[in-house]
């Protein structure tokens, strides 16, 4: 076994859990997967290789397939894999994934684990020049809080805001909004999504 299979054999097994809940939610609505797929904006292929676990979908994807299902992304996420109330993240933890599809995306992994959870927080890293993702709609609401470089957020209907590194900025996730990176300079953005009730 190679050092590095624990991590392939984890990112594996978050494949299959979330493929899996993703085609049971799809069952459970007598949904085909044609029509998911188009709601979703996919191809029907991806989607059959997110189902059977062949690929974990990106940030982007997960919240196009939540919003067609009307799930919180955090609902499609599996459960943390450590029992207990406290869950610790270090530093050079693996379980980042693209933003999207697209190629150079940026980086994000999840901070806090989704299940039993009132907020899902997210930790985004994005170097000069890759993509930040389009518009991103989902119910709930939330806060991005910049940490390093600066980013151009823009609600729809609403505005455009520059944040820069301590800003913070909090909104109803039901407007679609996007940011895109302010500045030559790395970013690093931690965003906290508290699911609707």
């Amino acid at each position: 076994m190679t050092a590095d299979s624990p991590s392939l054999a984890a990112d594996a097994a978050i494949a299959a859990s979330v493929g899996r809940a993703i085609r049971d939610e799809r069952s459970r609505r007598k949904l085909s997967m044609r029509a998911l797929a188009a709601t979703a904006e996919i191809s029907q292929p991806f989607l059959s290789q997110i189902e059977t676990g062949q690929t974990t979908p990106s940030l982007a994807t997960l919240y196009r397939l939540a919003h067609a299902l009307g799930l919180s992304p955090s609902a499609l996420l599996p459960a943390p894999p450590e029992p207990g109330v406290v869950h610790i993240t270090r530093q050079g933890d693996d379980g980042w994934t693209p933003i999207s599809d697209t190629p150079n995306a940026g980086m994000t992994r999840v901070l806090s684990p989704a299940s039993a959870r009132l907020a899902t927080v997210q930790e985004y890293r994005i170097e000069p020049g890759q993509y930040m993702g389009d518009w991103f709609q989902s119910d709930g609401e939330l806060t991005v809080h910049v940490i390093e470089g600066a980013i151009d957020l823009e609600v729809e209907g609403q505005g455009t805001w520059t944040l820069g590194p301590g800003d913070s900025a909090a909104h109803p996730g039901t407007i679609r909004n996007r940011w895109t990176v302010h500045g030559d300079d790395p970013v690093r953005i931690i965003l906290a999504y508290a699911a609707g009730r």
